[in-house]
């Protein structure tokens, strides 16, 4: 039986890595996406019964195993935010996508996760928008991704560094989701900022 505090202190980091936020998005009005625990506030898009045996949450992290559906969605549409979250690959090879303010199966509107695509834009269209393979890390290293959707302007930086700008983005409201794509993908620190327009 392991003593009291490791269980505690275990949970809590648990906890903190999986969400946590920095004092510059607390004070911008980030809100976690994903609590670390469990799909609250998701739900799998184009499920027959509710339940998707390749999607699960381990020790803060969204675990994706692979096949071709059901996606991952917000069971809310979001307008104008500034969305980062992190990802990385199993293998050498992978697909999988980011959808923004897409429908209530998702499918449009997707920035590509795909090995030598990652960041084109496709199911949409914008201007400004390409793939930015040469901004990610290497396979198994966890990329951090920021993308700022304001209007028809939709703004997309990969490890800190701006990816490109885009404009004409005519979908102003939608669910966003993570694409099952065969391959077996991670997530974790999903956070993001509504943006209030006055």
């Amino acid at each position: 039986m392991k003593p009291i505090f490791t269980t505690v202190l275990l949970v809590l980091s648990m906890t903190a890595f999986a969400a946590e936020l920095t004092d510059e998005e607390n004070k911008a009005g980030f809100k976690t996406l994903f609590n670390g625990k469990d799909f609250s506030g998701w739900r799998f898009a184009g499920s027959a019964d509710g339940t998707a045996p390749n999607w699960k949450v381990d020790a803060g992290i969204i675990k994706l195993s692979g096949g071709g559906k059901p996606h991952l969605a917000t069971e809310r549409e979001f307008g104008d935010f500034e969305l980062r979250f992190e990802w990385r690959s199993v293998g050498e090879k992978y697909n999988s996508g980011l959808f923004i303010r897409s429908g209530t199966n998702l499918g449009q509107n997707q920035l590509n996760l795909a090995k030598g695509s990652e960041g084109a834009f496709i199911g949409g269209k914008i201007t400004g928008a390409k793939g930015v393979p040469d901004l990610q890390k290497p396979a198994k290293e966890w990329n951090e991704w920021r993308v700022r959707a304001v209007g028809e302007l939709v703004t997309f930086w990969c490890n800190g560094k701006v990816a490109w700008e885009g404009t004409g983005m005519k979908t102003l409201k939608g669910h966003i989701g993570l694409q099952a794509e065969g391959a077996a993908m991670e997530f974790r620190n999903l956070r993001i900022n509504e943006i209030k327009n006055p």
